[in-house]
């Protein structure tokens, strides 16, 4: 896809989404799975979301990695929906209706090896391996009305320290992936496919630093979420 300098998330997905989507089972992240419905008042809310709340004056090349997982993200947000049984309302979301979130580091159990944290930052004492997102011993836990999706990666801070990843679903570890930050514009680097965890899965991220100091590695991702969940800070 050519980036332009910015353009919508609607602008880059014009004509990818084929509405409505019927319920039917298909796959997700290599699991056959039961899908809900998706009509166009709520491709209307998802976008609106995406649009006006999370990407508006965001990086091109940010909003582009959404535009081409918007399908992925629909089918995560469809999943979820079979357990809820209601529609997807984005910012209007009460209730059971369904919104997303921003994977921010407040939403994680733990981050770097740190309970309940705040952000991502942190300073890497020593090359080598290291828990990220959860551990072996303490998984995320994705719970029954939710789901999550990991699109990709930025590396706010201007020299990147970690150069590859692994990640581990429902205790299967998958290869590990390396990051060429060389070739990657606004240290900014998309996975080949997304991670996707449905309802009731669990996972854990380790990644390798090859350089020390300070980084903000923050995911591209989001969690589609009950309404009520979202409701006190």
């Amino acid at each position: 896809m050519t980036i332009p300098e910015f353009s919508s998330v609607e602008d880059l997905i014009r004509g990818r989404v084929p509405l409505p989507l019927p319920e039917e089972i298909g796959k997700l992240g290599g699991v056959t799975i039961k899908m809900a419905s998706f009509d166009q008042d709520e491709y209307d809310a998802l976008i609106n979301l995406l649009d006006k709340t999370f990407y508006k004056n965001s990086l091109a090349s940010a909003a582009s990695i959404v535009a081409e997982n918007i399908l992925p993200i629909i089918d995560l947000i469809r999943v979820v929906k079979t357990n809820t049984k209601e529609a997807f309302a984005g910012v209007r979301a009460k209730g059971r209706q369904l919104t997303l979130e921003l994977l921010t580091a407040d939403v994680l159990p733990s981050v770097w090896g740190n309970a309940n944290p705040a952000n991502y930052e942190y300073t890497i004492s020593s090359t080598g391996s290291l828990d990220y997102i959860g551990s072996a011993s303490s998984p995320v836990k994705v719970g029954e009305e939710e789901g999550q999706i990991y699109l990709g990666f930025i590396e706010p801070v201007p020299v990147p320290k970690i150069n590859k990843l692994a990640m581990n679903k429902n205790g299967e570890p998958y290869p590990y992936l390396t990051i060429d930050w060389s070739a990657k514009k606004d240290n900014i680097a998309c996975l080949p496919e997304p991670w996707i965890f449905p309802p009731e899965s669990n996972y854990y991220i380790r990644v390798s630093a090859y350089k020390t100091g300070d980084t903000e590695f923050t995911p591209i991702g989001f969690r589609a979420v009950e309404g009520m969940s979202v409701l006190e800070l």
